[in-house]
């Protein structure tokens, strides 16, 4: 199979040495990951060491008990995320996931989490890119912690204007009716939200809300990458 398709950088696509697994020595050196401080809420870098928590937190509601991203949203590892979400690289999962272990893989042990739960996205997106890739990463997550993934618990039901394009108090409001709960009976205490990428926090917001509303009481959440702070 190396033959027929190489293995190549998840994040340049150059072709990888024998030594390398997912990633080159270049791109890796390149890669940043989160240093303190950081904000206690959600886990962005923040660049004072007196301050607790990132200005999004400091000023918008967030009802999640902690997060665990693991880099910054910088390059390279943002083109290997947009391929991963809309050039179907699903395989680079793999690297997520084991990068998301490496750091947190303890502490959700320790919380005690019950189930991964991916972000949805809505069916018309879905249909259009034809996998979620919140559900993908979950789904290998799961797999290397020995954790359920359950993705038919939360259902997204607007097709929101995409996020970028908003400022953070409208990126509140475009997400607070676009989750439902549907109706599946469950009795988790504790469960990890799941999603690539965290920017300001209203995705992981919205669904934790449709999940306190079920009395699951405790929600966390892991991403790969986080936007940086303020």
């Amino acid at each position: 199979m190396d033959i027929v398709y190489p293995p190549a950088c998840i994040c340049c696509g150059e072709l990888l040495s024998k030594e390398r697994l997912h990633i080159c020595a270049i791109c890796e050196t390149k890669i940043s990951y989160l240093q303190e401080p950081c904000c206690l809420k959600c886990g962005k870098e923040i660049e004072e060491d007196d301050r607790e928590f990132c200005s999004d937190c400091s000023t918008l509601s967030r009802t999640f008990e902690k997060g665990f991203p693991v880099m910054c949203y910088e390059e390279p590892i943002s083109d290997s995320l947009a391929k991963f979400k809309y050039a179907g690289k699903r395989q680079y999962s793999t690297y997520y996931a084991k990068e998301i272990v490496k750091k947190h893989g303890r502490n959700f042990y320790d919380l005690g989490i019950e189930a991964l739960i991916p972000v949805p996205i809505h069916k018309e997106k879905l249909k259009k890119r034809g996998y979620n890739q919140a559900k993908i990463l979950a789904t290998e997550l799961g797999r290397l912690l020995d954790i359920p993934v359950d993705d038919g618990i939360i259902k997204r039901i607007v097709n929101t204007l995409p996020q970028k394009e908003l400022d953070n108090k409208k990126r509140e409001e475009n997400l607070r009716n676009a989750f439902i709960y549907t109706g599946k009976i469950v009795e988790y205490k504790c469960v990890l939200l799941v999603d690539d990428i965290y920017t300001t926090g209203a995705t992981i917001e919205a669904c934790t809300r449709v999940l306190k509303e079920q009395n699951i009481r405790n929600i966390y959440y892991t991403s790969l990458c986080i936007g940086k702070g303020n």
